[in-house]
């Protein structure tokens, strides 16, 4: 992921997906890194479509014309350009920094490309400065990517038919709504200290007082942390003259889900004031579009009374599967205000650095789905939908 496409400099990429890289060593699925850096997708082969690979596309039931190809890891790809026409999108492309622009209606969703044949792309949306990395190939020049690349991004199911090997694509849609990117600038600035604070502003919603709660709640969590570790620095005091030695304050987001009337960010902020290396923070945000408020985890789980000593079951089978990673009884329950974002699988919880783990661990994550913790039947999302 690189320097211009997300408006962050080479260096605090590099600083920041030290980070989240090392959450893959806890963590099922697509996992958040940044330009630059090496993913976790597995290398696909460069062999064009067979009969035998060939993957038929529909649109809404509708047969379209384009085929999708298999990778030598099993997933599934689809050409990326093809694909997102078919769906009414439209797709620009930016030679010089290879990447991808796909637009429909007010979302954006970006695709880095890899330099070669099988290095995977890497995908932000709506100008978040975080994303995911999927499977990808290049062939004859043309990109294919992860079906979910796509479908993840601008609101879309994908239903496999292996009888006939047809992906049949839906839409489900996101909400009506824009999220931009801005920055926060410091008032306070020196020579040796670099800041590069974005944070999400959402506009569009109906409700103009909800729109303001959840702006003013972004914006003050970018402030909280720039001025926390200012503060933190000017105790430490400024690196001796002859260090090559910059501190740095950074902080990006990431859209983990956006649809049924609730928009979750999951926001990750870093600082390097010296040593060896810096520190991480996650913090999750999920906001009831309705009335701006933020929806906490127990408010989702309330149907269920014991969710906590339910997920603790579920954490705790996940930690033995990879005992060699965690602190010996380092994890006691999940908290009452336990970190956590939306996804369309259900909610992933998230602990910070050395909560449980190593620093080589990063920050461990667990995806859990409600139908795992809550009764047969209930969306816990019915209730924020418009």
């Amino acid at each position: 992921m690189k320097t211009t496409q997300n408006n962050t400099s080479k260096t605090h990429l590099k600083k920041i997906s030290a980070f989240l890289l090392a959450t893959t060593l806890a963590t099922v699925g697509t996992v958040a890194v940044l330009p630059g850096t090496s993913s976790t997708v597995q290398a696909a082969t460069t062999k064009a479509s067979t009969a035998k690979s060939a993957i038929h596309v529909q649109v809404e039931g509708k047969a379209i014309a384009t085929t999708g190809t298999v990778s030598a890891n099993g997933s599934s790809l689809l050409p990326l350009k093809d694909t997102a026409k078919a769906i009414g999108a439209t797709v620009t492309f930016n030679a010089k920094e290879k990447t991808v622009t796909v637009t429909k209606d007010k979302h954006k969703a970006s695709f880095a490309l890899g330099s070669g044949s099988d290095d995977g792309v890497f995908v932000t949306l709506d100008g978040s400065t975080i994303g995911d990395s999927y499977d990808a190939k290049i062939v004859n020049g043309n990109s294919y990517v992860a079906i979910k690349a796509v479908t993840d991004q601008l609101g879309y199911r994908a239903v496999w038919n292996g009888a006939t090997r047809t992906v049949n694509i839906t839409k489900e849609g996101l909400n009506n709504i824009e999220v931009t990117t801005t920055t926060l600038k410091p008032t306070k600035t020196n020579s040796y200290t670099e800041t590069n604070i974005k944070y999400p502003v959402v506009s569009g919603l109906d409700n103009a007082e909800a729109e303001a709660a959840i702006n003013k709640a972004f914006a003050a969590h970018a402030q909280t942390y720039l001025e926390k570790v200012q503060k933190q620095a000017k105790e430490f005091g400024a690196p001796p003259k002859d260090s090559v030695i910059t501190y740095e304050i950074d902080s990006g987001y990431k859209i983990t889900y956006n649809r049924n009337g609730v928009l979750s960010i999951l926001v990750t902020d870093y600082e390097y004031l010296g040593g060896a290396h810096g520190s991480s923070i996650q913090t999750g945000m999920t906001f009831s579009l309705k009335d701006g408020k933020q929806i906490q985890l127990g408010d989702l789980l309330k149907s269920n009374s014991n969710y906590r000593k339910d997920i603790d079951k579920i954490i705790n089978a996940q930690m033995k599967k990879n005992g060699d990673l965690y602190f010996k009884d380092s994890f006691k329950g999940i908290a009452a205000n336990q970190g956590y974002y939306l996804t369309d699988s259900g909610i992933t919880l998230f602990f910070q650095q050395y909560d449980i783990a190593p620093y080589a661990a990063g920050m461990p994550e667990f995806p859990i789905t409600f139908k795992q913790v809550l009764p047969s039947g209930v969306n816990p999302l019915d209730a924020y939908k418009a």
